[in-house]
């Protein structure tokens, strides 16, 4: 059964791989990846569920009917990430672990497909391609003082979403689809301690699988120039499973090498958007969006060699939701070049309490800007550019076998089990290139 599981999803991951390999960075809240649109990344995602581009049917389905005819659009956008991390005390910051900062910021490239078809005057049909989830943390020395905690932390999805939209009145529009979802998870940790005997020895967990998920929404536009759109795509469950692998310890004991599986939820998350034409060379846009990452706690991998407990592998994320709020404007400078610009703010699902330095992820902010240059009766060419701001992100790392099961320090957390504390200090740029196809 293990065995036709996993080729089962060797085999998806095969046929997405090829457009979606480079798909690892995340740049919305936890491991989320919102850079699904050149379009609306220049508008910092306001308006992305209320049409407008058949980008939008990311966010919303019922967007797979925006434009007439049969199109295509696709975005590329390269994350450029800085995640400087410093260990200010804890025992592996006073012991010889070097040196005491890295960087585990990468450059990553996203891309983005879609292709649209209208079959009547109210049917159309879609299907996407997209990188949901990503991430990829690695520092510059992998024998720095964090090490033993994580070395590198690489997440990667791939989403295939057939869509289907339907109007219902020349205002009123209906849409959704099915999602087909390819999950891969690979997380290194070092020895501890990396010099001598080591007590615990380095471990490495790599797992995949496929799950299952559906989207719905509905486009109103109750006035010209009034655009409403609302979506929400579903949350999807994968029961991740691949080979566990742990060198000879003190005290974690002999070398394991297994099978472990972990089961997580990935969230579902909600969009509603709108855009307003308020001149007539000028909109305003709006985004809020809610994700449901308390769905995430104590995600824990087991396998058979892994003792008597079974447990090899325990990722105490304990996430919060997060919520995501943008305002934008469009004007058209001439009927052939859109310029866009926008600001948003997101609240982390990582709080101070929860942050581990996997995933140094924090409250932001987004400054965007962009445009769209019409080349052709057949092709528009996008281009989008994004600063983000992180707050500063403190993190504390417990030993759990001292602090309660929990690897976050708290308040009664003695000083004898903190193992790391210090900060990051992130930022981010995005460069996107897109472009349009009306066949």
């Amino acid at each position: 059964m293990i065995a036709l599981k996993h080729t089962r999803a060797g085999i998806f991951a095969a046929a997405l791989c090829g457009l979606s390999m480079f798909a690892s960075g995340a740049q919305a809240g936890g491991f989320g990846v919102r850079e699904q649109s050149t379009t609306y990344l220049g508008s910092a995602f306001a308006g992305s569920a209320a049409g407008g581009d058949i980008s939008s049917m990311y966010w919303n389905p019922a967007a797979a009917a925006a434009q007439p005819g049969c199109n295509g659009a696709s975005s590329y956008s390269l994350i450029i990430g800085r995640g400087g991390e410093t260990a200010k005390s804890g025992l592996f910051a006073t012991g010889a672990l070097s040196p005491k900062s890295t960087d585990v910021g990468t450059e990553v490239l996203v891309p983005a497909m879609y292709l649209t078809c209208q079959f009547s005057q109210s049917l159309f049909v879609g299907l996407a391609l997209n990188s949901p989830f990503g991430l990829l943390t690695k520092p510059e020395d992998n024998a720095w003082a964090g090490s033993p905690i994580a070395i590198t932390s690489k997440v990667f999805s791939a989403d295939l979403s057939p869509t289907i939209a339907y109007k219902l009145t020349p205002t009123l529009t209906v849409g959704a689809g099915l999602q087909a979802e390819y999950f891969r998870i690979r997380l290194t940790h070092g020895a501890f301690p990396p010099l001598g005997p080591s007590a615990s020895g380095s471990r490495e967990y790599e797992a995949e699988d496929v799950g299952w998920g559906g989207t719905a929404g509905l486009l109103w536009q109750p006035l010209p120039g009034t655009s409403v759109g609302v979506g929400y795509r579903s949350a999807v469950g994968v029961d991740v499973g691949g080979r566990f692998r742990r060198n000879a310890g003190l005290q974690s004991g002999p070398a394991v090498s297994t099978h472990a599986e972990a089961g997580l939820t990935l969230p579902e998350e909600v969009t509603f958007s709108f855009r307003q034409a308020v001149a007539p060379d000028w909109a305003v846009l709006g985004t809020v969006e809610w994700t449901n990452w308390s769905r995430l706690g104590d995600v824990v991998a087991q396998g058979a060699g892994c003792g008597p407990t079974g447990v090899c592998e325990v990722l105490n994320l304990n996430y919060r939701d997060g919520w995501f709020y943008s305002l934008g404007a469009e004007y058209a400078y001439t009927p052939g070049l859109i310029l866009r610009a926008g600001v948003a703010y997101e609240t982390s699902p990582i709080t101070d309490r929860t942050r581990d330095i996997l995933v140094p992820d924090s409250n932001r902010v987004f400054l965007n800007a962009g445009a769209s240059y019409k080349y052709s009766e057949h092709i528009v060419v996008d281009f989008g550019y994004s600063h983000i701001f992180f707050e500063d992100a403190p993190f504390c790392i417990a030993n759990a076998a001292v602090n309660g099961a929990s690897t976050h320090c708290r308040s009664s957390t003695p000083a004898n089990a903190v193992l790391l504390r210090g900060d990051a200090d992130s930022a981010a740029d995005i460069v996107s290139l897109g472009f349009h196809y009306r066949f």
